[in-house]
C-alpha cells in the first residue's frame, strides 16, 4: 500500500513539473500586479484593476477605461518566451514570459501596431490569494477627476477665432472663441497629431501604423476640406514620401480608402508582378512588400500560377512567413487547387504552425484522393507530419 501511495505521489510530482513546463503556460485568467519594493502585490484602488483572459485562440484584455478583445492568429516561442500575434504582419503582439513560476508572477510585452511596446506584471488566478495585497495611493489610482477628457494638444486657428483640440490621441474638436463646439470626430485606428504651422488651415498629421499622413483642412462654407495630401510609407528601412491633389472632406476622410487612391502614385510602380518572378529581388522581399504586391494585385486565374511559383521559391529560401500569406490566398481564392495545399502545409510547418500544416496536408490527401491523381506522388514527409 505504502509503495502505491509512493508511485502516485511521483506521478503527482512529474505531471505537476509537466505542467509547469507546458507551452500552455501563458492559458488563463491573469491580474496585474505592480512592483513595490522589490515585491509584486496587488493595489486595491476600489475598482476591478487590469486583466489579461487568454484561451488558446483568443486575448480579452480589460482595462480601467476600455477592454480589448482580440484573436490569436499564430504563437511563437523562443528562448524568452512565448509570442501570441494578433496579425499575420506581426505588428501587434502579446509576449509571455515567467519571472516567478512558483508564485504564479509573469511578464507581459504588449505591442500595439500603432503605439509603442509596454511591458506589465501579473499573476495567475490561482495564486492571487497568496499574493500580497496594499491600498493604493493617488499615484496608483484613477480618480473621478482623471476619467474625464484629456486635451493632448491644440491650436488656435482663423485668426484667434477657432481652436482645434487633439484628445484621447484620436479625437479632434473644432471650438470658436466662445467655446461653442463647432466640430467633433475620433479616427479608427489612427493617430492624430497637430502641425504646428500656423496659417488659417487645420494641420494635422495622421498616422496608422508605421504610414502617416500630413493633411490640411480649409475652411469652405461649413465644411472643412483637404485639397493635397502628402503620404509617407515605410517600407523596411526607408520612407517613402508621395504627394497628391486629393480632394476629401474632414468629416469623410477615411486613412486606408486614401492610401488606395495613392496606387497609381506608388503601388503600380513598386508592388509589380514582375519583382516576384525574380529569384534575387524575391529573396530580399518581407511581407509587408508580399502585402503590398498582393494587395495591388489581386490572385486571379491569370496569375495564380506565377504566385505559387512564387511561393515554392520563398519555401525553397526558408522564407516561410512570406511564403504562407501568399498560399493563404491562393486556396482562399481556389479552394481546390490540390499543389497549393502541399505548398501551404510546407510553409505552415517551417513557420511553426504544425496544427494547421496538419489540416493543409490532410486537404491535400483529400484532393489527391477525390480527383483520382497518383497517391504515390504524395511526399513521405506528409505522411510523417501528420501522424
Amino acid at each position: 500500500m505504502r509503495k502505491l501511495v509512493f508511485i502516485l505521489i511521483i506521478f503527482s510530482i512529474m505531471l505537476s513539473c509537466k505542467s509547469q513546463d507546458s507551452k500552455d503556460n501563458y492559458i488563463g485568467t491573469w491580474l496585474e500586479v505592480q512592483q513595490k519594493n522589490n515585491e509584486f502585490v496587488l493595489v486595491d484602488c476600489g475598482y476591478d484593476g487590469e486583466s489579461l483572459k487568454t484561451s488558446n485562440n483568443s486575448i480579452l484584455e480589460k482595462g480601467i477605461m476600455e477592454d480589448v478583445d482580440m484573436k490569436i492568429d499564430h504563437i511563437k516561442e523562443d528562448e524568452e518566451g512565448i509570442t501570441l500575434f494578433t496579425d499575420k504582419l506581426e505588428k501587434t503582439y502579446y509576449k509571455f514570459l515567467w519571472i516567478d513560476k512558483e508564485k504564479g508572477i509573469s511578464k507581459w510585452e504588449i505591442k500595439y501596431s500603432e503605439s509603442s511596446k509596454v511591458v506589465k506584471y501579473f499573476v495567475n488566478a490561482l495564486n492571487a490569494n497568496s499574493i500580497k495585497k496594499i491600498q493604493g495611493t493617488k499615484a496608483d489610482c484613477i480618480s473621478k477627476e482623471d476619467v474625464g477628457d484629456i486635451i493632448n494638444d491644440s491650436l488656435v486657428i482663423d485668426g484667434g477665432n477657432n481652436i482645434i483640440l487633439v484628445e484621447d490621441d484620436n479625437c479632434i474638436s473644432l471650438k470658436n472663441k466662445k467655446g461653442n463646439l463647432i466640430f467633433e470626430r475620433c479616427f479608427d485606428n489612427s493617430i492624430v497629431k497637430i502641425r504646428h504651422t500656423g496659417g488659417r488651415g487645420i494641420p494635422l498629421t495622421i498616422i496608422n501604423g508605421q504610414n502617416s499622413m500630413d493633411v490640411d483642412f480649409l475652411s469652405k462654407g461649413n465644411e472643412w476640406i483637404s485639397t493635397s495630401i502628402t503620404y509617407y510609407k515605410t517600407r523596411s528601412n526607408r520612407e517613402e514620401k508621395n504627394s497628391k491633389e486629393i480632394i476629401i472632406s474632414l468629416k469623410e476622410f477615411d486613412f486606408n480608402n486614401v492610401v488606395e487612391q495613392f496606387v497609381d502614385v506608388s503601388s503600380k510602380k513598386l508592388t509589380s508582378l514582375d519583382d516576384i518572378k525574380n529569384k534575387e529581388k524575391l529573396k530580399e522581399m518581407d511581407i509587408y512588400k508580399i502585402s503590398d504586391i498582393l494587395k495591388a494585385n489581386p490572385i486571379s486565374n491569370e496569375n495564380i500560377t506565377l504566385y505559387n511559383d512564387a511561393a515554392f521559391n520563398l519555401i525553397e529560401m526558408e522564407n516561410f512567413n512570406e511564403a504562407r500569406i501568399i498560399l493563404l490566398d491562393i486556396v482562399n481564392f481556389s479552394p481546390d487547387r490540390v499543389v497549393a495545399y502541399l505548398n501551404l502545409g510546407d510553409a505552415q510547418w517551417g513557420f511553426d504552425e504544425n496544427e494547421d500544416a496538419k489540416k493543409s496536408y490532410q486537404k491535400y490527401i483529400s484532393l489527391m484522393k477525390s480527383e483520382g491523381k497518383d497517391l504515390n506522388k504524395i511526399p513521405k514527409r506528409v505522411y510523417e507530419r501528420i501522424k
